[in-house]
Protein backbone atom coordinates (compact mmCIF):
# COMPACT_ATOMS: atom_id res chain seq x y z
CA UNK A 1 0.00 0.00 0.00
CA UNK A 2 1.84 3.34 -1.28
CA UNK A 3 -0.66 5.45 0.23
CA UNK A 4 -4.13 5.96 2.13
CA UNK A 5 -6.93 8.34 2.85
CA UNK A 6 -7.68 9.39 5.66
CA UNK A 7 -10.44 12.35 7.22
CA UNK A 8 -8.60 15.38 8.09
CA UNK A 9 -10.14 15.07 11.81
CA UNK A 10 -8.49 18.88 13.02
CA UNK A 11 -8.93 21.85 11.26
CA UNK A 12 -9.23 25.41 12.11
CA UNK A 13 -10.14 26.40 8.16
CA UNK A 14 -13.75 28.26 9.23
CA UNK A 15 -12.92 31.93 8.18
CA UNK A 16 -12.31 34.70 11.06
CA UNK A 17 -13.42 32.38 13.81
CA UNK A 18 -10.48 31.87 16.01
CA UNK A 19 -6.68 31.86 15.24
CA UNK A 20 -6.86 29.90 11.93
CA UNK A 21 -7.99 31.78 8.69
CA UNK A 22 -9.13 35.14 8.60
CA UNK A 23 -11.18 35.98 5.81
CA UNK A 24 -12.70 33.12 2.92
CA UNK A 25 -10.34 33.72 0.77
CA UNK A 26 -7.68 32.12 3.23
CA UNK A 27 -10.19 29.19 3.70
CA UNK A 28 -10.59 28.82 0.05
CA UNK A 29 -6.67 28.59 -0.59
CA UNK A 30 -6.42 25.81 3.09
CA UNK A 31 -8.83 23.86 1.28
CA UNK A 32 -7.38 23.65 -2.00
CA UNK A 33 -4.05 22.66 -1.18
CA UNK A 34 -5.62 20.13 1.25
CA UNK A 35 -7.58 18.37 -1.73
CA UNK A 36 -4.99 19.10 -4.25
CA UNK A 37 -2.64 16.54 -1.29
CA UNK A 38 -5.81 13.71 -1.51
CA UNK A 39 -7.69 14.79 1.14
CA UNK A 40 -11.47 14.21 0.69
CA UNK A 41 -13.02 15.16 4.53
CA UNK A 42 -12.78 17.69 7.06
CA UNK A 43 -13.88 18.39 10.23
CA UNK A 44 -14.34 22.26 11.07
CA UNK A 45 -13.00 22.66 14.33
CA UNK A 46 -12.64 26.09 16.07
CA UNK A 47 -11.03 26.81 19.11
CA UNK A 48 -13.91 27.50 21.96
CA UNK A 49 -13.58 28.42 25.14
CA UNK A 50 -16.26 28.37 27.79
CA UNK A 51 -14.87 30.34 30.06
CA UNK A 52 -15.05 33.31 27.83
CA UNK A 53 -18.01 32.39 25.62
CA UNK A 54 -21.23 30.99 25.89
CA UNK A 55 -21.82 27.81 23.73
CA UNK A 56 -24.78 29.61 22.34
CA UNK A 57 -22.72 32.31 20.73
CA UNK A 58 -20.28 30.39 19.78
CA UNK A 59 -22.79 28.53 17.72
CA UNK A 60 -24.02 31.29 16.54
CA UNK A 61 -20.49 32.95 15.19
CA UNK A 62 -19.67 29.26 13.87
CA UNK A 63 -23.16 29.51 11.64
CA UNK A 64 -22.64 32.78 10.17
CA UNK A 65 -18.75 31.97 9.48
CA UNK A 66 -19.95 28.16 7.82
CA UNK A 67 -22.61 29.64 5.63
CA UNK A 68 -19.64 31.95 4.48
CA UNK A 69 -17.60 29.11 3.61
CA UNK A 70 -20.02 26.23 2.18
CA UNK A 71 -19.93 27.23 -1.02
CA UNK A 72 -16.40 26.97 -1.28
CA UNK A 73 -16.51 23.50 0.34
CA UNK A 74 -19.24 22.18 -2.22
CA UNK A 75 -17.20 23.89 -4.89
CA UNK A 76 -13.84 21.63 -4.07
CA UNK A 77 -16.47 18.60 -3.54
CA UNK A 78 -14.80 18.62 0.44
CA UNK A 79 -16.84 16.54 2.73
CA UNK A 80 -17.37 18.15 5.86
CA UNK A 81 -18.58 17.76 9.31
CA UNK A 82 -19.06 20.97 11.75
CA UNK A 83 -17.44 20.70 15.26
CA UNK A 84 -15.25 22.59 17.79
CA UNK A 85 -11.93 22.23 19.59
CA UNK A 86 -13.22 22.25 23.24
CA UNK A 87 -10.95 23.55 26.39
CA UNK A 88 -11.01 21.36 28.70
CA UNK A 89 -11.31 23.43 32.01
CA UNK A 90 -14.45 23.01 34.64
CA UNK A 91 -16.58 26.08 33.25
CA UNK A 92 -17.94 23.68 30.30
CA UNK A 93 -19.98 22.24 33.77
CA UNK A 94 -21.80 25.34 33.13
CA UNK A 95 -23.55 23.84 30.35
CA UNK A 96 -26.36 20.97 30.63
CA UNK A 97 -25.74 20.30 26.92
CA UNK A 98 -22.31 19.58 25.24
CA UNK A 99 -24.14 17.68 22.03
CA UNK A 100 -23.92 20.79 20.03
CA UNK A 101 -20.19 20.99 20.56
CA UNK A 102 -19.66 17.23 19.00
CA UNK A 103 -18.54 16.29 15.68
CA UNK A 104 -21.73 16.73 12.99
CA UNK A 105 -23.83 13.11 13.09
CA UNK A 106 -21.71 11.79 15.87
CA UNK A 107 -21.66 11.87 19.72
CA UNK A 108 -17.73 12.96 19.26
CA UNK A 109 -16.05 15.82 20.93
CA UNK A 110 -12.47 16.89 19.89
CA UNK A 111 -11.34 18.15 23.42
CA UNK A 112 -7.47 19.89 24.11
CA UNK A 113 -5.91 18.89 27.48
CA UNK A 114 -5.56 22.26 28.95
CA UNK A 115 -1.68 22.56 28.72
CA UNK A 116 1.26 20.21 28.11
CA UNK A 117 2.75 20.92 31.65
CA UNK A 118 -0.36 20.06 33.24
CA UNK A 119 -1.01 17.43 35.69
CA UNK A 120 -2.48 14.39 34.10
CA UNK A 121 -4.88 13.14 37.03
CA UNK A 122 -6.19 16.97 36.34
CA UNK A 123 -6.91 16.08 32.99
CA UNK A 124 -7.99 12.37 33.89
CA UNK A 125 -10.32 13.72 36.54
CA UNK A 126 -11.96 16.52 34.31
CA UNK A 127 -12.64 13.83 32.01
CA UNK A 128 -14.43 11.33 34.03
CA UNK A 129 -16.08 14.07 35.05
CA UNK A 130 -17.87 14.69 31.77
CA UNK A 131 -18.17 11.31 31.21
CA UNK A 132 -20.62 11.35 34.47
CA UNK A 133 -22.52 14.36 33.05
CA UNK A 134 -22.68 13.68 29.17
CA UNK A 135 -23.58 10.74 26.74
CA UNK A 136 -20.19 11.94 24.62
CA UNK A 137 -17.14 10.38 23.26
CA UNK A 138 -13.72 12.37 23.92
CA UNK A 139 -11.29 12.66 20.97
CA UNK A 140 -8.13 13.79 22.68
CA UNK A 141 -6.89 16.20 20.44
CA UNK A 142 -3.03 15.93 19.17
CA UNK A 143 -1.61 13.76 22.03
CA UNK A 144 1.91 14.93 20.77
CA UNK A 145 2.08 18.18 22.56
CA UNK A 146 1.63 16.59 25.53
CA UNK A 147 5.26 15.38 27.44
CA UNK A 148 3.63 13.01 29.76
CA UNK A 149 1.81 10.99 27.16
CA UNK A 150 4.87 9.99 26.28
CA UNK A 151 4.87 7.75 29.48
CA UNK A 152 3.07 4.76 28.45
CA UNK A 153 2.05 4.15 31.77
CA UNK A 154 0.22 7.32 32.16
CA UNK A 155 -1.08 7.00 28.54
CA UNK A 156 -2.94 3.70 29.32
CA UNK A 157 -4.74 5.68 31.98
CA UNK A 158 -6.58 8.04 29.75
CA UNK A 159 -7.16 4.54 27.68
CA UNK A 160 -8.91 2.84 30.22
CA UNK A 161 -11.28 5.80 29.61
CA UNK A 162 -12.22 4.65 26.60
CA UNK A 163 -11.28 8.00 24.89
CA UNK A 164 -10.05 7.92 21.60
CA UNK A 165 -7.17 9.69 20.46
CA UNK A 166 -5.72 12.23 17.78
CA UNK A 167 -2.42 12.60 16.50
CA UNK A 168 -1.12 16.23 14.18
CA UNK A 169 0.70 14.50 10.99
CA UNK A 170 3.76 16.76 12.13
CA UNK A 171 4.62 14.67 14.82
CA UNK A 172 6.57 12.38 12.10
CA UNK A 173 8.97 15.79 12.24
CA UNK A 174 9.82 14.76 15.81
CA UNK A 175 12.77 13.52 17.34
CA UNK A 176 13.57 9.77 16.65
CA UNK A 177 12.26 8.57 20.22
CA UNK A 178 9.55 10.72 20.15
CA UNK A 179 8.18 9.79 16.58
CA UNK A 180 8.60 5.94 17.43
CA UNK A 181 7.07 6.04 20.64
CA UNK A 182 3.47 7.60 18.22
CA UNK A 183 3.77 5.39 15.31
CA UNK A 184 3.83 2.45 18.52
CA UNK A 185 0.87 4.01 19.49
CA UNK A 186 -0.79 3.94 16.40
CA UNK A 187 0.34 -0.01 16.11
CA UNK A 188 -1.32 -0.43 18.89
CA UNK A 189 -4.50 0.86 18.12
CA UNK A 190 -4.21 3.65 20.86
CA UNK A 191 -4.68 6.08 18.14
CA UNK A 192 -7.96 6.53 16.08
CA UNK A 193 -7.66 9.81 14.20
CA UNK A 194 -4.79 12.35 11.98
CA UNK A 195 -5.50 15.70 11.44
CA UNK A 196 -3.16 18.95 10.09
CA UNK A 197 -4.12 21.18 13.00
CA UNK A 198 -3.91 23.63 10.10
CA UNK A 199 -4.69 27.20 10.78
CA UNK A 200 -2.87 29.29 7.96
CA UNK A 201 -2.39 28.93 4.90
CA UNK A 202 1.33 29.14 5.87
CA UNK A 203 1.51 26.19 8.22
CA UNK A 204 3.88 23.85 7.47
CA UNK A 205 2.00 20.39 7.97
CA UNK A 206 -0.37 21.07 4.67
CA UNK A 207 2.73 21.34 2.07
CA UNK A 208 4.15 17.71 3.74
CA UNK A 209 0.62 15.95 3.77
CA UNK A 210 1.18 13.85 0.51
CA UNK A 211 5.28 13.01 2.08
CA UNK A 212 3.20 12.55 5.96
CA UNK A 213 1.21 9.90 4.01
CA UNK A 214 3.51 8.47 2.27
CA UNK A 215 5.79 8.09 5.24
CA UNK A 216 3.14 6.31 7.53
CA UNK A 217 1.96 3.56 4.71
CA UNK A 218 5.59 2.82 4.49
CA UNK A 219 6.16 2.34 8.43
CA UNK A 220 2.37 0.46 8.87
CA UNK A 221 0.73 -1.96 8.07
CA UNK A 222 -2.60 -2.20 5.74
CA UNK A 223 -4.53 -3.58 8.49
CA UNK A 224 -2.97 -0.76 11.47
CA UNK A 225 -3.56 2.24 8.34
CA UNK A 226 -7.49 0.81 8.17
CA UNK A 227 -7.43 1.70 11.85
CA UNK A 228 -7.11 5.14 11.30
CA UNK A 229 -10.17 7.41 10.32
Amino acid sequence: MKDFQFIDSHTHILPAMDDGAKNVEESEQMICSLKEQGIEEIFLTPHYYSHKESIDKFLKRRNKSFQDLKPILDHYDMKYHLGAEVYAIPAIFNYANLSDLCIEETNLILLEMSSPKSDPEHELNLIREIYARHSVEIILAHIDRYPFMLNQKTLKEFVKLDVYMQLNLDFLDAGFFTKQKHLKYIKQGYVQFLGTDCHRITDKQIPKIQKYRLQLAAKLTAEELRSIH
